[in-house]
């Protein structure tokens, strides 16, 4: 490593640190973390892309310096571009000019120039889980130095990753990608907790899809699934920074709000049903399903068990359904 990049490394190592250690969400985490590699080797963009669950591609899951559309077409299969062929190899990659290299493949629509990068490998318990791939608008912009350094920071956080990874994925819904019921279980007393500690208040949302065990009949158990994960990412885009989505079964989701009194959580509640029924859900083959959400709001009461809590949103969202649905019920 050069003295310079010797000198800032030991700060940067400390900040990453102090980021693994804290309770951030993994893709902040993650990108607090590209951030800082960009500093310190004075690349222009950085990402961090993981393996997803079947070993067979690369995720973009953070990135500093990136144009945000091009976050979700950052994916490459095992040995495609220069990111797979690292995951492949296990290999670090530096390349001065990317025109001069075959392995280097332009994705459509791509928003950031790069002429130049270095791409090194995520290893973790001797496996390789992802890669960091650091790129400039520069021909050769990084050199041996600026690898290593690279190379020494992904040695240093791999295995913080792959475990960061592996709890989000032990506490997640595969298919929605939203918390699941042991995770509600475990956290919701805490905030629940926390809400006394802070004298603020704090709610809950229970959302069920309306009819839609219709369109598992009529359509078939993949399109409920991919419709099920849409309904999810619209509901976490409506809900504020801060609020948890669970899902809590089948096709029943449950907020929790922080800091929410019942008026406010009315509010995400109808934010939440219009994002779901502002456009239709694209089924596949032509076909096109106008769906509606039921929504049941319950404000946790001083001395209130978690259940209970639970029980009263469960009763608002079953007099939502009993008056028409598609519509946001408080718990008296």
């Amino acid at each position: 490593m050069s003295p310079e990049g010797l000198q800032k490394l030991p700060a940067a190592l400390f900040e990453i640190g102090k980021l693994i250690g804290s309770d951030l969400d993994p893709g902040i985490l993650l990108a607090k973390i590209a951030e800082l590699i960009c500093q310190l080797i004075g690349a222009k963009a950085c990402s961090v892309m993981l393996l997803d669950a079947d070993r067979k591609r690369l995720l973009a899951k953070a990135a500093y310096g990136l144009r945000t559309e091009r976050m979700s077409s950052l994916s490459f299969r095992i040995g495609e571009g220069v990111a797979g062929w690292v995951i492949d190899r296990g290999e670090p990659a530096l390349i001065p000019d990317v025109t001069a290299d075959p392995r280097f493949v332009v994705l459509p629509g791509n928003q950031t120039p790069i002429a130049s990068m270095l791409c090194v490998p995520l290893l973790a318990r001797g496996e390789r889980v992802g890669v960091v791939t650091a790129t400039s608008e520069r021909t050769f912009a990084f050199d041996a130095n600026h690898l290593e350094i690279v190379r020494f920071i992904a040695t240093t956080i791999a295995l913080d990753i792959e475990n960061v990874r592996l709890h989000r994925v032990a506490v997640t819904d595969p298919l929605t990608g939203a918390y699941n019921r042991e995770f509600l279980l475990a956290r919701l007393p805490k905030e629940m907790e926390d809400a006394i500690d802070r004298e603020r208040p704090i709610s809950i949302a229970m959302v069920d899809v309306d009819h839609f065990k219709a369109v598992n009949d009529q359509h078939g158990h993949a399109v409920g699934d991919a419709v099920l994960a849409e309904i999810a990412r619209r509901l976490r885009g409506a809900i504020r920074t801060g609020d948890l989505l669970v899902r809590y079964g089948g096709e029943e989701f449950l907020t929790v709000l922080p800091k929410a009194d019942a008026g406010r959580a009315w509010e995400v509640g109808e934010r939440m049903r219009q994002r779901v029924c502002e456009r239709a859900f694209n089924a596949g083959d032509g076909l096109i399903l106008l769906l509606r959400i039921s929504v049941g709001i319950a404000q946790w009461r001083t001395g209130e068990k978690m259940q209970d809590l639970i029980s009263r949103a469960d009763l608002a969202l079953y007099n939502a359904k009993l008056r028409g649905r598609n519509r946001v019920e408080v718990a008296q």
